[in-house]
C-alpha cells in the first residue's frame, strides 16, 4: 500500500515539475510584438473581381496598439473591363469605400504580416436597366471588409508589399489583390 502511493505521489511530482518547467519554457519564449506602438500609412493600386475585373486604388492608415491593429481605409475601384454584351457603355462601373477593420500582425526588422475585418460603408455608381430603360445609379450599402497584408521594410521608413482584400457586401462583393508602398510614421 505505501509502495503504491509513492508511485502515485512520485507521477505527480513528476507532472507537477514538468508543469513547472513547461510554463518557464513559455514565459521564456514571450516577445512583446515587434508592431506595438507602430504606425504606418500606405498606397496600393491592382485588380479586383468586381464588374468583371476592376481596377482599384486604396489607402490606408494602420497602427498596432497594445492588443490588436486598426485599420482606416478608403478605397477606389473602376470597371476596367466591359462586357460584349453591356448596352451601358458610356460610363463605367464604380465603387467607393471607406472602411474600418481590426485585426493583429507580427513583424520583424525586414518583414510585416497583418490581417483584419471589420465593417464599412460603400457607395457604387452602375448602370441599372429598371423600368425597361438604362439609367446611372448611385446607392449606399454597408460592407464587411478583410485584407492580408504582406510587405518587406527597405529601410526604417519605407517599405513595398502585397496585399489582399475583399469587401462582402449587397451591391457588388468583391475579392482583389494590390501591390503598394508602406510608409512608417515616427
Amino acid at each position: 500500500m505505501a509502495n503504491q502511493f509513492m508511485r502515485i505521489h512520485a507521477k505527480n511530482i513528476a507532472l507537477l515539475a514538468l508543469l513547472l518547467m513547461f510554463g518557464r519554457f513559455l514565459n521564456a519564449q514571450y516577445k512583446e510584438n515587434p508592431l506595438k506602438d507602430k504606425k504606418w500609412a500606405s498606397l496600393s493600386g491592382g485588380i479586383n473581381s468586381a464588374d468583371n475585373i476592376s481596377w482599384q486604388v486604396m489607402g490606408n492608415l494602420s497602427s498596432r496598439g497594445d492588443f490588436f491593429v486598426t485599420q482606416l481605409r478608403l478605397g477606389y475601384s473602376q470597371e476596367l473591363i466591359v462586357p460584349v454584351n453591356d448596352p451601358f457603355t458610356f460610363k463605367k462601373n464604380r465603387l467607393v469605400e471607406l472602411s474600418y477593420l481590426l485585426g493583429d500582425g507580427w513583424g520583424g526588422k525586414q518583414w510585416y504580416a497583418t490581417g483584419t475585418v471589420g465593417f464599412g460603408l460603400n457607395v457604387r455608381m452602375y448602370a441599372d436597366s429598371g423600368d425597361y430603360q438604362l439609367r446611372y445609379v448611385t446607392t449606399l450599402s454597408p460592407a464587411i471588409p478583410a485584407q492580408i497584408d504582406f510587405g518587406l521594410q527597405l529601410n526604417k521608413q519605407w517599405g513595398a508589399g502585397i496585399s489582399v482584400v475583399g469587401n462582402l457586401n449587397f451591391r457588388q462583393s468583391y475579392f482583389g489583390a494590390l501591390l503598394g508602398v508602406t510608409y512608417r510614421m515616427k
